[in-house]
This record gives C-alpha cells, structure tokens and sequence, in this order.
C-alpha cells in the first residue's frame, strides 16, 4: 500500500511514485503539503525547491511536504484512470483530505502546455495544478487509483 512519506527541500525519496513531467522532460512526482488546514497534492521533483502546491490561483511553495511512495515489498497496484463523463469518483481513487467548503480533495493528473502536471482533483468542479506561478486547471484529467 502507498504511503506517504515526509521530505523537504527537493528531496525524492526512494520509490515514489512518478505521476508526470516537465515540459523538458524532468520527472514529477505526486506531493502534498497543509494549506489552509487541507492536505491538498501538488507536484515535486529534484530539480524543484520544494513542493508546488495549487490553491486559489497560485502555485505555492512548501519546503517541507510529503511525497507518495510505494514501499519496496509492499503489496497494492496504482494506475492513472480518465474522468468518465458523468464525473463520477472512481473506486478507491486515492483522497488526501476534505476541505472546509465539503468537497473531497483527490490525487491526479492532466496535461497542460507540453507538461503532465500531478495535482489536485475537487469532484464536480475539476482538477487544479502548479504551473509557472499559477493555479491551472483542466476538465480532462486522470485519477490516481488504487488497483489491487
């Protein structure tokens, strides 16, 4: 089963889970860090200061954060499922907490100018990424879930 394990400053720890890359090439992965009381994902990758977390238009930084890992010798498949039009959650889809406003907050993915940007999904509205600065979003995105 994935775990999430605490880092800072850039620092990838050993099998985290990959979820996108830079424009560039350069891998990302999935993080999260405390905004606003909410665990809300984001991306992290070794050539980055730290966590960028997406929240209410920005993209902020976090030195210190948590990074997804699956344990060597644990047990449990993830894969990256495709929003279904009828917006619907998938099954044991990984969250990461609620938010003050009722939503769910969820891990995923989608593919913004070049880059496959690891972020936030809130069901019924969209999924929300770190970008040069800023909040982006899509109404195309994948979940992360939980396969076995």
């Amino acid at each position: 089963m994935a775990e999430w394990v605490s880092t800072s400053w850039g620092n990838i720890p050993e099998n985290a889970i990959r979820a996108g890359y830079e424009e560039d090439g350069r891998p990302l992965y999935v993080a999260r860090a405390r905004i606003e009381g909410v665990m809300t994902p984001g991306k992290a990758g070794p050539h980055l200061p730290g966590a960028h977390i997406p929240y209410y238009d920005k993209e902020h930084v976090f030195e210190k954060y948590e990074i997804l890992v699956l344990p060597a010798g644990s047990s449990g498949f993830y894969q990256y499922e495709p929003v279904h039009a009828s917006r619907r959650v998938p099954e044991n889809a990984l969250k990461t907490d609620d938010n003050d406003h009722g939503f769910s907050v969820y891990v995923g993915r989608f593919y913004h100018r070049g880059s496959l940007i690891p972020g936030k999904i809130v069901p019924d509205l969209c999924a929300y990424g770190p970008y040069r600065g800023e909040e982006v979003s899509s109404d195309a995105y994948e979940y992360l879930v939980k396969i076995k």
